[in-house]
């Protein structure tokens, strides 16, 4: 505890009146006055008044007494036990705003109200100068000021001692005081105060703990059991360790409860939660630590389950990867490092997230991930979040009772929870997910429970989560728009796959997906003219690879056995003037998309899910597309139009 004490006789007076010799000014309470003058402090004290209204007071009050649940109780309780030299406790908020204060009689209690040691009244040292509460929170740790080191003179009858209270992320968020007369200076009062707001902090750590884990304790302590991992709480605290992977690491088990995870892992608690925020694995000892963050009712990571694989960077050939992974075709740098991330992935217990757009081969690589994955004998199934409304897609994914709503099965359903267990769930599009689903959804992947439409009986399903969108999901999480909670449980491991527009290898897989189409139709594998190798080059490709797959299949169909294809065996939106399609991402981007739309509207004479068909795109991407181009059904199929019109009509 800082101890300030006025050093010698009149130093105060000295101060005061600008008489502090040049050796002086280093000494550490002129040094403390100085800062508080500096911030406006003054020794006759502040010329307004420096408390809140009431109605403010009750404010701060139920805003600290919300976090600091026991605090009413802690304060009373001190008053109590220091009742015998009638000192008064005072708890203040982190702003130095005094909300709860009890006890002090006799000379204790005139030195407390002539001080203005009172409910609502402001101590920070810009108001107060220097005194325990607002030192304490300037300097961060318990002070005690005792009589003349007080920068306000009226404050000199006053012994003050103080500590500050801060939750389990290190934040200061109380400071617990007690002040009386300076002639029952005492101090054995100095222990009371910090064991008291010791008290206080760890009654914050286990409360939010205990909130952390509400609903999710049987998971979690469950998935730690079966696997090679540890447990850390904020602001770094091992809690738990398997034995697995104390033998991965080195360390002795019974050594490593309650140490500091940087002493034990080499790793500071910042490293380790940035890591899990940002989906990115550590490496310790030859070890890959994959952190996985939960996280208290105010979205901030409370604790870690860090689990630990043995990291095996050649336990193939380089470049040799699962064979799963071989029907994502083509040799693109950004394909290739995304099936090899994947690939080191898979073998773990963490969640996936594909970041990719529609067409690109998601589902190809989520099933590939299965497929080398432990949950392999498992079941793989797949589930489009945008493709049904939200009643339905509960049903589809949760099942249902017999009977459970008009036009339910009669036999009820299982749902894609019943039947995945074991294996690999793929939600693609997960970002059109409507909120109240994805509450259901974070119970699930928290406790492993759920409820079938219309029963009440609770189910379990334990099964592999795989999420793709090409959405911004943490702009929808800023906007309120997807859960905080469930983003950072979807996304322990984050994956890209590129936009064919992007990508370096298209010719290279126009040829592959021909031979793959002509044999599947027992034909000849022709060649691309080299024109038709140049208009693939250029085309944008807004379906990506299934929207490339549609029109060489086209381009099949219409050419002869073993004819090369031609640029007129391909789609029109294809056979673009040079450069158009390569305008996509500049300024032609729009009236390319604006084209496309209409030309597959009118093909399917507004049929929406044969236009997302033609396009490649899911129905959801169809109307989000329509939505940028602010064309509605009828507007893209205008009666007796020319399919070949000008796309900028579309503004």
């Amino acid at each position: 505890m800082l101890k300030l004490v006025e050093p010698g006789p009149r130093l105060w007076e000295r101060f005061v009146s600008g008489a502090i010799e040049a050796e002086e000014r280093a000494h550490s309470l002129l040094r403390r006055w100085s800062r508080a003058v500096e911030l406006g402090a003054k020794a006759d004290g502040p010329s307004h008044s420096e408390g809140v209204s009431d109605a403010e007071l009750h404010s701060r009050r139920e805003s600290l007494t919300e976090r600091c649940v026991d605090a009413v109780q802690l304060v009373s309780r001190l008053a109590t036990e220091t009742s015998a030299s009638a000192f008064r406790a005072v708890l203040s908020d982190a702003e130095g705003v005094v909300v709860l204060a009890r006890g002090g009689v006799g000379a204790s209690q005139r030195s407390a109200d002539t001080s203005r040691l009172v409910e609502g009244a402001r101590w920070a040292e810009s108001t107060r100068g220097t005194n325990a509460i607002g030192t304490a929170i300037a300097e961060g740790e318990a002070v005690a000021v005792v009589g003349r080191a007080h920068l306000e003179e009226r404050n000199h009858g006053l012994a003050c001692y103080a500590a500050p209270i801060r939750d389990p992320f290190g934040e200061l968020v109380a400071v617990l005081d007690v002040s009386g007369d300076v002639t029952h200076a005492n101090p054995l009062l100095e222990a009371l105060v910090l064991a008291s707001a010791h008290a206080a902090e760890q009654s914050l750590r286990l409360r939010g703990y205990e909130e952390m884990l509400a609903g999710g304790r049987r998971s979690l302590e469950a998935r730690l059991a079966g696997s090679a991992s540890l447990l850390v709480e904020a602001p770094g605290v091992v809690r738990q360790v398997s034995a697995d992977a104390a033998a991965r690491l080195g360390l002795p088990p019974e050594g490593v409860m309650g140490r500091a995870v940087e002493d034990v892992l080499s790793l500071s608690w910042k490293v380790l939660v940035e890591a899990a925020l940002g989906g990115r694995p550590c490496r310790v000892s030859g070890m890959r630590l994959h952190p996985v963050p939960h996280f208290d009712a105010r979205g901030r990571p409370l604790a870690l389950a860090i689990f630990v694989e043995r990291d095996i960077p050649q336990a193939r050939p380089a470049g040799l990867l699962p064979g799963s992974f071989n029907v994502l075709l083509g040799s693109d740098p950004a394909l290739r490092d995304a099936k090899q991330r994947a690939a080191r992935v898979a073998g773990s217990p963490l969640p996936v997230l594909l970041l990719a757009e529609t067409g690109t081969g998601k589902e190809l690589l989520a099933r590939a991930i299965h497929e080398a994955s432990g949950n392999a004998s498992g079941p793989f199934l797949a589930l489009n979040c945008g493709a049904m409304p939200a009643g339905l897609l509960e049903a589809e994914l949760f099942g249902h009772a017999p009977g459970a709503f008009t036009g339910a099965l009669a036999a009820g359903s299982k749902g894609k929870l019943g039947v995945v267990d074991g294996g690999t769930l793929f939600l693609d599009e997960i970002g059109e997910m409507p909120e109240s689903l994805q509450a259901l959804l974070l119970r699930v992947l928290d406790d492993g429970h759920y409820f079938r439409l219309g029963e009440t009986k609770p189910r379990e399903s334990r099964f592999r989560l795989i999420s793709a969108t090409c959405r911004d999901l943490p702009a929808m999480v800023e906007a309120g728009k997807f859960r905080r909670d469930l983003y950072y449980r979807i996304r322990g491991a984050v994956l890209s796959l590129p936009p064919l527009r992007r990508r370096t290898d298209k010719t290279e897989l126009a040829h592959a997906l021909v031979e793959k189409i002509a044999r599947a139709q027992g034909r000849e594998v022709p060649p691309l003219c080299p024109e038709t190798e140049r208009l693939i080059e250029a085309h944008a490709w807004p379906g990506n690879v299934r929207e490339m797959k549609s029109a060489l299949a086209h381009a099949l169909a219409l050419s002869g056995e073993g004819e090369p294809l031609a640029p007129e065996h391909l789609p029109g939106d294809v056979v673009e003037p040079p450069g158009a399609a390569a305008m996509h991402e500049g300024g032609g981007r729009k009236a390319a998309e604006a084209r496309a739309l209409r030309e597959a509207m009118a093909a399917a004479n507004g049929n929406l899910s044969e236009a997302a068909r033609r396009l490649g795109v899911a129905r959801s991407t169809l109307y989000r597309m329509l939505g940028r181009q602010h064309l509605d059904q009828r507007r893209a199929v205008p009666r007796g139009a020319d399919v070949g019109w000008d796309a900028e009509e579309s503004g």
